[in-house]
């Protein structure tokens, strides 16, 4: 009896270290599934997050280029001026060269210069209109008249031409802030002249950023010759002065608008560099500019807008 008892608690211990192994081994097997799932998980995760750094890594470097690509065009904006200013140096060195060609008798180019004087008007705006129309450069010698008038909208109108003229790359000189020329005018005096015209540059540099350097004097220098010194003392300032050696006779007379436009082109002979005198208030020269300009044109003139250092003007 005893033995058989002792086989008998033999047995059951082994079955119950069997059991025990077998559950030992279920629970391994499962933890070891779970461990090798959460790793494959893990892996998975990791994999996506190097995916992502990646990613992340890719947009940094199109940011990155993207950046860049603006830092440039930020600074071709922010250096427009600088071009355009380089620009109209080279384009006013070429015209130079091309003068002292003309001169020297060394260039079949003959050059006209269109002048516009005391403006802005209301009307200015048609002659800027003939001018895009034919693309042709001009030059407006103008007064101070924004500052002289208490009508904001006709002030409004000045502005944009003022405007419109410089951005159109034209010249635009100085004629003087107020152009008066009785006793009690600019020429009483050095000091009274040079006070005007000085309040015209910094009238035009104050609101629009640009500095003249090219002057006419009212009346032209016949009328400058009261006061000797006048012309050493604008050159002084940085300005050059030019007169004219042709006109359309609007400035004197009203006459009809082929009147007007023959008293140009009539008068060109042995005149290789044509600067010629309008004024921008009358009408029939506006209506007489389409045939001086086409005029012009045929008998071989190319238009330049005038500059400090074109033989024409005078600087010393």
């Amino acid at each position: 009896m005893e033995k058989k008892t002792g086989k008998t608690k033999r047995s059951i211990g082994l079955i119950l270290i069997a059991s025990l192994m077998g559950i030992l081994i279920v629970v391994c097997g499962i933890t070891g599934f779970i461990l090798l799932k959460e790793n494959t998980a893990l892996k998975d995760k990791i994999l996506r997050m190097d995916q992502l750094s990646d990613t992340q890594k890719t947009q940094l470097e199109n940011r990155r280029s993207d950046l860049s690509k603006l830092e440039e065009e930020y600074r071709s904006y922010t250096d427009v001026a600088g071009q355009v200013v380089k620009t109209k140096e080279e384009f006013f060195d070429l015209a130079s060269r091309l003068e002292k060609k003309i001169r020297n008798g060394e260039s079949m180019v003959k050059i006209a210069y269109l002048t516009f004087d005391d403006g802005p008007y209301i009307l200015s705006e048609k002659f800027l209109d003939v001018l895009e129309e034919y693309d042709v450069p001009a030059t407006f010698f103008s007064l101070m008249k924004c500052a002289e008038t208490g009508y904001a909208e006709q002030n409004g109108i000045y502005d944009r031409i003022y405007r419109r003229i410089i951005e159109n790359g034209h010249t635009l000189g100085n004629h003087t802030a107020s152009h008066k020329l009785g006793a009690e005018g600019i020429y009483q005096s050095l000091e009274v002249f040079m006070n005007d015209l000085l309040r015209n540059r910094e009238f035009i540099y104050d609101r629009y950023g640009y500095t003249t350097t090219v002057m006419r004097f009212p009346g032209g220098t016949g009328t400058a010759y009261r006061i000797p010194e006048v012309k050493q003392a604008v050159i002084k300032e940085g300005y050059a002065y030019v007169d004219w050696n042709a006109m359309t006779g609007d400035g004197k007379s009203t006459l009809p608008p082929e009147e007007f436009a023959a008293n140009v082109l009539n008068n060109t002979q042995g005149k290789d560099i044509l600067v010629v005198l309008m004024h921008d208030y009358s009408r029939n020269t506006l209506i007489a500019l389409p045939d001086i300009i086409e005029g012009l044109q045929k008998q071989g003139y190319i238009f330049l807008p005038l500059f400090h250092d074109s033989v024409t003007c005078i600087s010393e």
